[in-house]
């Protein structure tokens, strides 16, 4: 992906398969961002962007941060683990983070608490494993 691709995205805003962070620091929040993906035929994550699409942008220690969170939150904080694909892209505004999270293969899809996410909209919601 490159700048061009990524600011067509941003510009078209959050939907099911794009969703929009300016940073995040919290292993579950991330892994229910992941789960919800994963239940919902995948999608990206675009980290050092604000909901309206705007690139805030990430320092090098950003990025260094979000890759172990997001080594840990694949891996420890969701059941199955999955294996998510991270591109840094660099833009005239600032360098953000892509991660590709995967339409799962072992659904449902849980975080650490066993709970199922899928997403709604732009938005994700909690839902029960009927559903």
């Amino acid at each position: 992906m490159n700048e061009t691709e990524l600011l067509a995205i941003l510009a078209r805003g959050e939907d099911s398969r794009h969703q929009f962070k300016e940073n995040i620091s919290n292993v579950d929040s991330l892994a229910a961002e992941l789960v919800a993906f994963a239940n919902s035929g995948g999608g990206l994550l675009i980290v050092g962007a604000n909901d309206a699409g705007e690139v805030v942008g990430l320092t090098a220690a950003d990025i260094s941060r979000l890759n172990q969170l997001l080594s840990n939150a694949a891996s420890q904080s969701v059941r199955p683990p999955i294996n998510p694909i991270s591109l840094n892209v660099q833009t005239a505004r600032g360098l953000l983070m892509v991660i590709q999270a995967p339409d799962g293969l072992n659904r449902p899809y849980t975080d650490n608490q066993g709970r199922i996410w899928v997403k709604s909209g732009a938005d994700k919601r909690h839902v029960t494993a009927r559903e």
